[in-house]
């Protein structure tokens, strides 16, 4: 996280393990439940061009099927998911679409 100002640096010193209790640190590519404010069911951090990013997947409006016949239809169609570069996401642990494949369909 980069640092606004001096104070805000000297109070990182003082106060480090209660900061980044706040700043709500979770580890790298590890899913977490979303908070009920947001639009998603599950957050995940990855590091994307050497800075931490959070991913949110699974919209929590969409009433899901998790039936077998639904899991497969649904791993099948998101299997060709390609980012804008060309590549297919299924495997990219940086994509929303490998995170709701293996955390909320079981692939």
């Amino acid at each position: 996280m980069p640092l606004k100002s001096k104070k805000q640096a000297t109070y990182l010193k003082k106060n480090k393990p209660a900061v980044y209790k706040k700043l709500n640190k979770k580890p790298l590519y590890k899913p977490f439940n979303a908070p009920k404010s947001s639009k998603y069911k599950k957050k995940v951090y990855v590091m994307k061009d050497g800075k931490r990013k959070l991913i949110g997947f699974g919209l929590k409006g969409y009433r899901h099927n998790y039936s077998a016949k639904a899991r497969q239809n649904y791993l099948k169609r998101s299997a060709g998911i390609r980012d804008k570069s060309g590549r297919l996401t299924k495997n990219n642990k940086n994509s929303a679409n490998y995170w709701a494949r293996r955390v909320l369909w079981n692939a």
